[in-house]
């Protein structure tokens, strides 16, 4: 019994001085991560301020060495929770997330939001800068694409940021920029992006359909820009651009030998040829002979045209301005812009449908009728470009 007593004793002692040493380090450590807890803590709670508008009236980056002291106190201290038990795991990792990790990352948020935010604006600042250059070119069109872009994919982080207050305010310095970067020019870029489509049909020999379909969207496109120079910008380079179209031009061929056809039978006063070209659906038709008739007996007038220019053909109608003189008793002249709308009949036959007369230039003349007889002339060059109204 006493030498068991003896062993058993011994054995104790020894056991004693086996597990002593590792509760006091377990100890040590436990204490060494409250301590780094602590100090976390503290970088962190001076950080929270660095990221609220309400403390520092302005959005700006928070002090980096004091997030970089709250970063490595929080990464620290969370190293250190590791290697301790998991009763006081537990506890001290809580505590750390609630009180420094929670700001750190806040912080991060708001770091990240910043510099999103300065590439929107960067990106704002370009397109505004292309825009009132030059609205209507590629590179315009490109930065604003690029701009587009850069809100949707940047937007997110700038709606992270914790705080309504700090996140109104980070989203007014830097999305709302560039949305009205975006808003003053939407509409001139997308009727580029319109007349873009339009060329890509026209090169790839689309039918006659479709490209009339989308002439129709890229004119009804400029109707919402109010720059009376950028629409002419934007007119100007259709102009070239249709005229690139095989259908387009064997119509607009068409076009003008109608109008040299209106010429002759005007200036030779036939009465039936020149009421033959007019539609049944023209305004004032039912009167409309009598009037030439009066016109061709009481007055001596010749026509000459100055310009003429097809502005659209959709759907067997066609839009033409026409510039044209006439002349009365060889000596007298009015000068005028009359606006036609043609129709194009189950015979391919084209009519006058509509019409629209702006006086642009007179001189000494006499009353004459206000009945519009278009002509045409050798002329078909046009320098002037006019939108339809």
């Amino acid at each position: 019994m006493k030498k068991l007593l003896s062993i058993v004793l011994a054995t104790g002692i020894a056991g004693a001085s086996v597990f002593t040493p590792y509760t006091n380090a377990e100890a040590a450590s436990v204490s060494k991560a409250e301590a780094l807890v602590k100090a976390a803590e503290q970088h962190a709670g001076a950080l929270k301020w660095q990221i609220s508008v309400e403390l520092t009236k302005e959005i700006k980056y928070p002090d980096m060495k004091i997030f970089n002291l709250t970063k490595d106190a929080y990464l620290n201290a969370k190293k250190e929770i590791a290697n301790i038990s998991a009763k006081d795991k537990a506890k001290l990792e809580k505590r750390l997330e609630d009180n420094a990790g929670i700001h750190y990352t806040r912080a991060m948020g708001y770091i990240d939001a910043i510099t999103s935010g300065k590439k929107i604006v960067d990106k704002a600042n370009q397109l505004n800068k292309l825009y009132a250059a030059n609205p209507t070119s590629d590179v315009t069109e490109k930065s604003y694409h690029e701009l587009s872009s850069e809100i949707r994919k940047q937007a997110i982080l700038l709606y992270r940021v914790y705080g309504k207050s700090t996140r109104d305010a980070i989203l007014t310095k830097y999305k709302t920029p560039g949305e009205k970067a975006l808003e003053s020019s939407k509409y001139v870029i997308t009727a580029k992006m319109e007349l873009d489509k339009l060329d890509d049909l026209i090169s790839k020999k689309a039918d006659q359909k479709t490209v009339e379909a989308q002439v129709s969207i890229f004119l009804d496109s400029l109707d919402a820009i109010e720059d009376d120079a950028i629409i002419s910008d934007l007119y100007s380079a259709y102009y070239d651009s249709i005229r690139e179209d095989e259908n387009f031009v064997a119509q607009e061929k068409e076009i003008n030998e109608f109008f040299e056809k209106a010429t002759e039978y005007a200036n030779e006063e036939k009465l039936e040829e020149t009421l033959s070209l007019y539609s049944k659906d023209f305004p004032g038709y039912a009167s409309l002979k009598e009037n030439l008739e009066t016109t061709f007996k009481d007055y001596n007038v010749r026509y000459q045209t100055l310009g003429l220019e097809v502005q659209y053909i959709i759907d067997n109608t066609a839009a033409v301005v026409h510039d044209q003189k006439s002349i009365f008793n060889t000596t007298d002249s009015l000068e005028h812009t009359t606006i036609y709308l043609l129709e194009k009949d189950k015979d391919g036959n084209w009519k006058f449908l509509d019409s629209s007369d702006i006086i642009e230039e007179t001189s000494d003349s006499t009353d004459e009728d206000n009945t519009e007889l278009p002509v045409e002339s050798d002329s078909q060059e046009n320098s002037d470009v006019q939108t339809v109204e």
